[in-house]
């Protein structure tokens, strides 16, 4: 018994030895698969995200081509026939002083008047809401809203004493302006009042080119946005209104796009689905499937269909031999960044970023300059 138990005991032994051994290579093992598979969940995220990338990226590249923003918009420039017979030509002058001062294009600054008090028409010309004056300042953004009553909407409860102080605007951080040097800022006076609004836009970056927030910093409002960029497009050459039988251009793929003139709305991306084109929602390559597609000719998978994929269809021509119903390419966003369908007489219709489905005269300013050759011929 004794030699049984001390065997045992050896082999006991050993066996204990060997516990702290199988530990240690049960531990170095978890470790290494715990690596291994810590790696393989790395790699896989890694690959995840590359995979991400890529897809946003082809989804940009494949709706970039279309006109996205103020890069096709008319900014400065000379007046329009629409600007002439709308705007009251004693203001032109203002705008464009304030445009020389603070670097704001003269007609968004026409278009806010438009917008706001229909160039100084309405009566009175105090909102509900408390803004006043030829274009709308709440007092409290007027003097600024570092005085003591400023608060809410920013009525205030200023005295009209100290509203047109530019000493107490200065100090209170105000916008308000002595446009016109009398030793008062009135947001009754029109020169004031102008000056003002280009004193905001610029500080919101208008004079800069960010034309949208800018606007939209001063009033937070999507329609009021679109509405003011609107205007501002079709006051300078570039923008041409068309109406009326005589202008038919007898081309079908041309004249039916005109019911949506004045009844749809630029939307980037939009127009691939009934639903957006029963709603007159396009951007500008797919007003052109549209429009060719009501005549019979197809340009291809709708959800697919871009400038870049626009541009390969047809056949090439000269621009000095483009004929109605071809299509015509611009370099806005980028090169081949819109198209619309030529109209004859230099004018092509599209979907614009601003006017929505409209004719636009690419013989002169903007669509002139960003013309860029491109004819294809679809036959």
């Amino acid at each position: 018994m004794s030699h049984i138990n001390e065997h045992e005991k050896a082999r006991t032994g050993r066996l204990s030895a060997a516990k702290p051994i199988m530990k240690k290579v049960t531990k170095a093992g978890a470790t290494k698969g715990a690596i291994a598979m810590g790696w393989s969940v790395f790699l896989a995220i890694v690959v995840v995200l590359i995979l991400g990338i890529i897809v946003v990226t082809m989804f940009f590249m494949i709706f970039s081509g279309d006109d996205g923003g103020s890069e096709q918009r008319h900014w400065g420039g000379d007046i329009s026939s629409l600007g002439k017979n709308e705007i009251p030509s004693k203001f032109i002058k203002v705008y464009k002083a304030a445009e020389k001062k603070y670097g704001v294009p003269w007609n968004l600054l026409a278009a806010h008047h438009r917008v706001e008090t229909h160039f100084s028409t309405i009566t009175p010309m105090i909102s509900p809401v408390g803004a006043e004056g030829h274009m709308q300042f709440m007092p409290c953004t007027w003097v600024g809203w570092g005085h003591s009553t400023c608060d809410g909407l920013g009525k205030g409860n200023i005295p009209e004493s100290e509203k047109t102080k530019p000493k107490v605007i200065e100090r209170y951080g105000g916008f308000g302006v002595d446009g016109n040097g009398d030793g008062k800022a009135d947001p009754w006076n029109i020169k004031d009042a102008i000056f003002a609004a280009a004193k905001i836009l610029k500080a919101n970056g208008a004079a800069d080119g960010q034309l949208r927030e800018a606007v939209f910093a001063y009033n937070h409002d999507d329609r009021y946005v679109s509405e003011v960029l609107g205007f501002a497009d079709r006051y300078v050459q570039g923008y041409v209104e068309v109406g009326g039988a005589g202008d038919y251009s007898g081309v079908e793929v041309v004249d039916v796009g005109r019911k949506w003139i004045k009844n749809s709305t630029y939307v980037w991306g939009g127009g691939r689905n009934q639903a957006d084109i029963k709603a007159g929602r396009f951007d500008c390559s797919s007003f052109v499937h549209w429009a060719f597609k009501q005549v019979d000719v197809n340009l291809g998978m709708l959800g697919m269909t871009t400038t870049f994929t626009l541009k390969e269809l047809g056949k090439p021509v000269p621009p000095n031999k483009m004929k109605p119903g071809d299509l015509v390419f611009f370099d806005t966003n980028g090169i081949d960044g819109h198209v619309g369908i030529y109209a004859g007489d230099g004018k092509f219709i599209g979907a614009q970023s601003s006017t929505g489905v409209a004719f636009a005269d690419m013989s002169t300013g903007y669509w002139k300059n960003h013309f860029n050759g491109r004819v294809r011929r679809i036959e």
